[in-house]
């Protein structure tokens, strides 16, 4: 299959050469596939590894269940087995010049020291390295007779319609569009009901835990999403939870953390995404934190400050489509898009 995609907020992927964007390079659309197809496989209660950890990763082995591969590994491959798709980029973009190097916030703030400080966010990389804008052709070819190049179009789809594509989406990058139609989810749906289990996870990105919104803010700029960002590392501040900021909104300071609430670059006359995941288990709770509270003060701030056209969430009253879905699939089925009245027994 062959899908058109139209950038609305600069893409960025990496590259061969120190992670420089020369082109849009597919590794970084594949790892973004994996990274949301495995939140759903652990949603349904199938069975994912973590390739971030060595003990916990596939390796084929014939003589173990299911060849010693999960339900994740079965599509994009793992140790001795092979990716069941390919996927290749007719790469139409551009190098976006309009991004700067450094990123000032229009706020000010006292550090622990007393001392003045402006927030300020730096795009690493040369100053000739930019993420890229335009369109692409996506063409996915399977490279197993049994596979459905159709499960990787839903997940495109779902993507397009809540997320972003690629890397440094705490950047605000990736957003974008599919101009030529929506793409069925059906087949993502029901390869992920064949594969529903009863595993749980408590830790590690969940349809359980994840929330999805979209905000509105008039004549909205990138300035906004950068003091967005900055207001709610705020919600966290205090030399006591200085941990669980961290945590939630990353640092590279000491241990590198990478951001679990993302918050894109302004589209669409004003429209900002902000979806994440907050674990419901972390050893960064303390002092009266927990999951419920995190993601609460997070809703709260963006429906004072904003206009919250969307927010969707597993088992929440927060929902504002359908709150407290408590089945996986149901939940599933509706930020998929499909009608609830084509699964009604």
């Amino acid at each position: 299959m062959e899908v058109e995609v139209k950038t609305l907020t600069p893409l960025w992927t990496g590259g061969a050469k120190s992670g420089a964007v020369d082109r849009v390079h597919e590794t970084g659309i594949i790892g973004s596939l994996r990274w949301w197809f495995e939140a759903m496989v652990r949603g349904m209660g199938g069975n994912a590894c973590s390739p971030e950890q060595a003990e916990q990763k596939c390796i084929y082995d014939p003589e173990k269940p299911n060849k010693g591969i999960c339900h994740v590994c079965e599509i994009f491959g793992a140790t001795g087995w092979r990716r069941r798709f390919q996927l290749m980029v007719n790469d139409y973009t551009e190098p976006d010049h309009s991004i700067t190097k450094v990123m000032l916030e229009n706020c000010r703030y006292i550090d622990s020291k007393g001392r003045t400080r402006v927030p300020t966010w730096y795009f690493p990389g040369r100053l000739d390295d930019k993420p890229r804008i335009g369109s692409l052709t996506l063409r996915i070819r399977q490279t197993a007779p049994d596979f459905q190049t159709a499960i990787i179009g839903g997940l495109l789809q779902f993507m397009a319609d809540w997320v972003a594509i690629g890397a440094r989406a705490q950047l605000g990058f990736g957003v974008f569009e599919l101009p030529n139609g929506r793409l069925d989810t059906r087949p993502l749906y029901e390869r992920l009901i064949a594969n529903a289990g009863n595993c749980t996870y408590t830790r590690l990105p969940s349809l359980q835990n994840i929330f999805l919104a979209r905000i509105w803010l008039e004549n909205a700029t990138v300035q906004d999403t950068f003091n967005l960002k900055y207001d709610i590392r705020q919600l966290f501040s205090g030399q006591q939870n200085k941990s669980l900021r961290h945590f939630i909104m990353g640092t590279i300071k000491g241990e590198r953390l990478v951001a679990k609430v993302k918050i894109s670059r302004p589209y669409g006359n004003g429209l900002i995404r902000v979806w994440g995941w907050i674990p419901k288990e972390a050893g960064v709770y303390k002092n009266g934190w927990n999951r419920e509270k995190v993601v609460d003060a997070i809703y709260q701030y963006l429906r004072k400050n904003y206009t919250l056209e969307v927010w969707r969430e597993m088992d929440s009253p927060r929902d504002t489509v359908t709150p407290n879905i408590s089945s996986a699939q149901a939940f599933l089925r509706s930020i998929l898009g499909l009608r609830e009245e084509d699964y009604e027994a």
